[in-house]
């Protein structure tokens, strides 16, 4: 016999899952950009509200905004965000470049001070995903423990 109740509770932890992986994709372009590689401009979502995470997050999620937990995401997925704008602009900015250089096609690569300090950049940002992870893993126990009355109440 199909429990509905059961069903939609497994459907929000299958989303959430989702959602993570997105999260981790993301965080994963953080990365090929600290390797000075380019990545395409659908994957920059710079807005905490654009990314694969943030529209769950800001969408189907806030039926979970009444709890702590979740309500604890927003604030260092916001920072998360910050950090990967201000690395993307410390890499890949605009510099001058050489008269010799712009005959070649070249362009000017970062200093090493930016290198550093968007090293230091990325070590915080993996400490916020990491944040945000646990955070997620959670909630998710949370979703999985609830009574039936309790889940209810979700959406309604």
């Amino acid at each position: 016999m199909d429990d509905p109740v059961l069903d939609q509770k497994k459907k929000l932890i299958r989303r959430l899952r989702e959602a993570k992986k997105a999260h981790r994709r993301w965080v994963s372009n953080a990365q090929i950009l600290m390797q000075g590689i380019p990545v395409q401009n659908d994957q920059l979502p710079l807005n905490d509200t654009e990314c694969g995470f943030g529209q769950w997050y800001y969408g189907d999620g806030q039926a979970l905004r009444g709890y702590e937990v979740f309500r604890a995401i927003e604030a260092p997925h916001q920072r998360l965000h910050g950090l990967y704008l201000d690395i993307f602009h410390l890499l890949f900015r605009k510099r001058k470049t050489s008269l010799l250089g712009k005959l070649l096609g070249r362009s000017a690569k970062p200093s090493t001070q930016e290198l550093d300090q968007a090293r230091q950049l990325f070590a915080q940002l993996n400490a916020e995903s990491l944040r945000i992870m646990e955070l997620l893993d959670r909630l998710e126990e949370l979703i999985a423990g609830m009574d039936e009355a309790e889940f209810s109440r979700l959406f309604n």
